[in-house]
Protein backbone atom coordinates (compact mmCIF):
# COMPACT_ATOMS: atom_id res chain seq x y z
CA UNK A 1 0.00 0.00 0.00
CA UNK A 2 1.60 3.41 -1.38
CA UNK A 3 1.70 6.03 1.67
CA UNK A 4 0.59 8.78 -0.55
CA UNK A 5 -2.54 6.97 -1.39
CA UNK A 6 -3.08 6.45 2.30
CA UNK A 7 -2.50 10.21 2.83
CA UNK A 8 -4.50 10.78 0.24
CA UNK A 9 -7.85 9.29 1.36
CA UNK A 10 -6.81 10.73 5.10
CA UNK A 11 -6.41 14.04 3.95
CA UNK A 12 -9.51 14.10 1.82
CA UNK A 13 -11.47 12.57 4.61
CA UNK A 14 -10.49 15.80 6.82
CA UNK A 15 -11.06 17.79 4.31
CA UNK A 16 -14.64 16.72 3.87
CA UNK A 17 -15.62 16.56 7.19
CA UNK A 18 -15.59 12.86 6.92
CA UNK A 19 -16.14 11.24 10.54
CA UNK A 20 -12.68 9.16 10.48
CA UNK A 21 -10.83 8.11 13.41
CA UNK A 22 -8.40 10.98 15.08
CA UNK A 23 -4.47 9.78 13.91
CA UNK A 24 -3.71 9.34 17.85
CA UNK A 25 -6.83 6.92 18.04
CA UNK A 26 -5.98 4.99 14.85
CA UNK A 27 -2.69 5.32 16.20
CA UNK A 28 -3.63 3.20 19.16
CA UNK A 29 -6.12 1.07 17.38
CA UNK A 30 -3.21 -0.67 14.92
CA UNK A 31 -0.88 -0.87 17.47
CA UNK A 32 -3.38 -2.80 19.74
CA UNK A 33 -4.06 -4.87 16.91
CA UNK A 34 -0.32 -5.34 16.25
CA UNK A 35 -0.01 -6.33 19.72
CA UNK A 36 -2.46 -9.08 19.73
CA UNK A 37 -1.80 -11.73 16.96
CA UNK A 38 -4.66 -13.14 17.51
CA UNK A 39 -6.75 -11.07 16.15
CA UNK A 40 -7.26 -12.00 12.62
CA UNK A 41 -11.13 -11.03 12.01
CA UNK A 42 -12.70 -8.36 12.85
CA UNK A 43 -16.00 -6.48 12.27
CA UNK A 44 -16.02 -2.60 12.06
CA UNK A 45 -19.42 -0.73 12.26
CA UNK A 46 -18.99 2.11 10.63
CA UNK A 47 -16.94 2.38 7.39
CA UNK A 48 -16.54 5.80 6.29
CA UNK A 49 -14.66 6.22 3.21
CA UNK A 50 -12.38 2.60 4.32
CA UNK A 51 -9.36 4.10 5.83
CA UNK A 52 -9.63 2.68 8.96
CA UNK A 53 -10.46 -1.06 7.18
CA UNK A 54 -7.42 -0.20 4.82
CA UNK A 55 -5.19 0.88 7.50
CA UNK A 56 -6.39 -2.40 9.54
CA UNK A 57 -5.97 -4.89 6.42
CA UNK A 58 -2.30 -3.33 5.84
CA UNK A 59 -1.10 -4.20 8.94
CA UNK A 60 -1.38 -8.04 8.43
CA UNK A 61 -2.05 -10.64 5.37
CA UNK A 62 -3.70 -12.72 6.86
CA UNK A 63 -7.00 -10.16 8.69
CA UNK A 64 -10.15 -10.29 7.17
CA UNK A 65 -12.80 -7.20 7.74
CA UNK A 66 -16.47 -6.94 7.55
CA UNK A 67 -17.57 -3.41 7.33
CA UNK A 68 -20.89 -2.21 7.64
CA UNK A 69 -21.94 1.44 6.35
CA UNK A 70 -25.54 2.66 6.19
CA UNK A 71 -24.67 6.18 4.05
CA UNK A 72 -24.66 5.12 0.12
CA UNK A 73 -22.19 7.64 -1.07
CA UNK A 74 -19.72 6.80 1.63
CA UNK A 75 -20.05 3.29 1.13
CA UNK A 76 -19.33 3.82 -2.77
CA UNK A 77 -16.19 5.81 -2.01
CA UNK A 78 -15.05 3.16 0.83
CA UNK A 79 -15.70 0.05 -2.31
CA UNK A 80 -13.43 2.18 -4.72
CA UNK A 81 -10.67 3.30 -2.41
CA UNK A 82 -10.26 -0.38 -0.85
CA UNK A 83 -10.30 -1.57 -4.80
CA UNK A 84 -7.46 0.91 -5.46
CA UNK A 85 -5.55 -0.88 -2.88
CA UNK A 86 -6.66 -4.05 -4.17
CA UNK A 87 -7.56 -5.26 -0.37
CA UNK A 88 -11.25 -5.89 -1.82
CA UNK A 89 -10.45 -10.07 -0.81
CA UNK A 90 -9.98 -9.29 2.54
CA UNK A 91 -12.27 -6.37 2.79
CA UNK A 92 -15.97 -6.82 2.83
CA UNK A 93 -17.62 -3.56 2.93
CA UNK A 94 -21.48 -4.05 3.31
CA UNK A 95 -24.11 -1.34 2.68
CA UNK A 96 -26.18 -1.87 5.76
CA UNK A 97 -27.50 -0.68 9.44
CA UNK A 98 -25.45 -2.52 11.61
CA UNK A 99 -28.08 -3.60 13.71
CA UNK A 100 -29.61 -5.23 10.76
CA UNK A 101 -26.57 -7.57 9.85
CA UNK A 102 -26.83 -11.13 10.26
CA UNK A 103 -23.62 -13.44 10.23
CA UNK A 104 -22.62 -16.57 11.96
CA UNK A 105 -18.82 -15.39 11.46
CA UNK A 106 -16.75 -14.97 15.23
CA UNK A 107 -14.95 -12.02 15.35
CA UNK A 108 -11.58 -11.36 17.20
CA UNK A 109 -12.06 -7.99 17.49
CA UNK A 110 -15.53 -5.86 16.43
CA UNK A 111 -14.59 -2.00 16.40
CA UNK A 112 -17.38 0.20 16.57
CA UNK A 113 -17.12 3.65 15.32
CA UNK A 114 -20.72 4.53 14.31
CA UNK A 115 -24.03 6.29 15.33
CA UNK A 116 -23.15 6.94 19.32
CA UNK A 117 -26.68 6.81 20.18
CA UNK A 118 -26.44 3.14 19.23
CA UNK A 119 -23.29 1.84 21.11
CA UNK A 120 -25.53 0.17 23.35
CA UNK A 121 -27.55 -1.58 20.84
CA UNK A 122 -24.37 -2.99 18.51
CA UNK A 123 -22.72 -3.92 21.32
CA UNK A 124 -26.00 -6.43 22.23
CA UNK A 125 -26.83 -7.09 18.71
CA UNK A 126 -22.98 -8.55 18.28
CA UNK A 127 -22.51 -10.25 21.64
CA UNK A 128 -23.49 -13.03 19.57
CA UNK A 129 -20.97 -12.81 17.18
CA UNK A 130 -18.31 -13.13 19.95
CA UNK A 131 -16.66 -15.17 22.06
CA UNK A 132 -14.32 -15.20 25.23
CA UNK A 133 -11.58 -13.37 24.59
CA UNK A 134 -12.74 -10.76 22.16
CA UNK A 135 -11.91 -7.07 22.36
CA UNK A 136 -14.92 -4.72 21.43
CA UNK A 137 -12.76 -0.89 20.99
CA UNK A 138 -15.58 1.82 20.63
CA UNK A 139 -14.16 5.70 19.65
CA UNK A 140 -15.64 8.81 20.43
CA UNK A 141 -16.60 8.55 24.00
CA UNK A 142 -15.47 11.97 25.08
CA UNK A 143 -17.35 13.47 22.02
CA UNK A 144 -14.81 16.39 21.92
CA UNK A 145 -15.09 16.73 25.30
CA UNK A 146 -18.63 17.62 25.54
CA UNK A 147 -19.74 14.24 27.05
CA UNK A 148 -18.05 15.42 30.54
CA UNK A 149 -19.09 19.39 30.01
CA UNK A 150 -22.47 19.71 28.54
CA UNK A 151 -21.56 23.44 28.16
CA UNK A 152 -19.17 23.08 25.36
CA UNK A 153 -22.55 23.04 23.86
CA UNK A 154 -25.59 24.71 22.66
CA UNK A 155 -27.20 21.97 20.35
CA UNK A 156 -30.11 20.65 22.42
CA UNK A 157 -29.97 17.20 20.76
CA UNK A 158 -26.16 17.13 21.14
CA UNK A 159 -26.40 17.61 24.21
CA UNK A 160 -28.57 15.10 24.38
CA UNK A 161 -26.71 12.40 22.61
CA UNK A 162 -23.68 13.23 24.91
CA UNK A 163 -26.35 11.99 28.22
CA UNK A 164 -26.34 8.93 26.12
CA UNK A 165 -22.59 8.59 25.37
CA UNK A 166 -22.28 9.24 29.55
CA UNK A 167 -24.93 6.47 30.00
CA UNK A 168 -23.49 4.05 27.70
CA UNK A 169 -19.61 5.03 29.38
CA UNK A 170 -21.26 4.23 32.42
CA UNK A 171 -22.87 1.18 31.50
CA UNK A 172 -19.65 -0.52 29.79
CA UNK A 173 -17.93 0.14 33.13
CA UNK A 174 -20.64 -1.70 35.39
CA UNK A 175 -21.41 -4.57 33.03
CA UNK A 176 -19.64 -7.27 34.47
CA UNK A 177 -19.47 -9.33 31.38
CA UNK A 178 -16.67 -7.54 30.23
CA UNK A 179 -13.06 -6.39 31.36
CA UNK A 180 -13.43 -2.59 30.29
CA UNK A 181 -10.08 0.28 30.23
CA UNK A 182 -10.86 3.46 29.31
CA UNK A 183 -8.76 5.29 27.67
CA UNK A 184 -10.20 9.09 28.17
CA UNK A 185 -6.43 10.72 26.94
CA UNK A 186 -6.24 8.79 23.61
CA UNK A 187 -8.23 9.91 20.67
CA UNK A 188 -11.38 11.41 20.98
CA UNK A 189 -11.70 8.66 24.21
CA UNK A 190 -11.39 4.80 23.74
CA UNK A 191 -12.92 2.53 25.35
CA UNK A 192 -11.29 -1.65 25.27
CA UNK A 193 -13.81 -3.72 26.63
CA UNK A 194 -12.71 -8.09 26.46
CA UNK A 195 -15.59 -10.42 26.76
CA UNK A 196 -14.76 -12.31 29.89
Amino acid sequence: MKEKDLKKIHDSARENKVPIMLDDGMEFLLGYISEHEGIRDILEVGTAVGYSAIRMASLRWDMKIDTLEVNEDMYRQAVENIRKEGLEARIHVHLIDAAKFETNQIYDLIFIDAAKSQYRRYQEHFLKNARKGTVFIYDNLNFHGIVDDNALSKNRSTIQMMHKIKKFRDHLLKDDRFDTVFHSNTGDGVAVSILK
